[in-house]
């Protein structure tokens, strides 16, 4: 079985994905699906209403921040201004609740708290070194002995903030996404 130790170039770095074994025959990659019960995706995530102290929006998820083993750090948050200074910011994970059914989480902090953090215009300035946006890998490419396969559609997660594979979209093909 062949193992994928690195499964999309992003930039001059990738996202290992160490986790997460490629089958033997093509046929077979359907059979590879995370238990939902202890799994959810990055898309039931972005877009988010993120929610601080008793019931303040403060903004929404537009991306999420990676390290390089895969391990979820951060989510940024875009403020339209209505409650906070307009900006993107970031918020630690784990957050204070987030129920992948929901479209809304709620953070450990007070909107105040939250619009007194460094603010950007920009996205990109809060992306550090061996760090990877989510946003940027939907949608790339999956090569499979060196011939372009897929696009990325999702990446799912385990329970714990841990990128543990990618849904993908074989483009042409006579199947559905796995």
């Amino acid at each position: 079985m062949k193992h994928l130790n690195r499964l999309i170039p992003l930039f001059a770095a990738a996202l290992p994905f160490t986790a997460m074994a490629a089958p033997e025959n093509l046929n077979d990659w359907e059979n590879q699906r995370s238990d939902p019960a202890s799994s959810w995706t990055i898309n039931q995530l972005l877009g988010d209403d993120v929610i601080a102290g008793e019931n303040t929006k403060v903004g929404e998820v537009t991306d999420v921040i990676f390290d390089d083993q895969d391990n979820l750090q951060s989510l940024v948050i875009y403020s339209n201004g209505n409650a906070v200074a307009r900006g993107f910011r970031t918020v630690e994970w784990p957050v204070k609740l987030f129920e992948p059914s929901d479209v809304l989480l709620s953070i450990g902090q007070q909107p105040s708290e939250f619009g007194n953090q460094q603010v950007t215009l920009s996205p990109a300035e809060l992306f550090g070194q061996n760090q990877f946006s989510a946003r940027a890998m939907l949608g790339m490419g999956v090569h499979i002995d060196g011939s372009p396969y897929a696009e990325i559609e999702d990446l799912v997660m385990h329970e714990q903030g841990q990128a543990t594979s990618a849904v993908i979209d074989p483009g042409g093909m006579e199947t559905t996404n796995y």
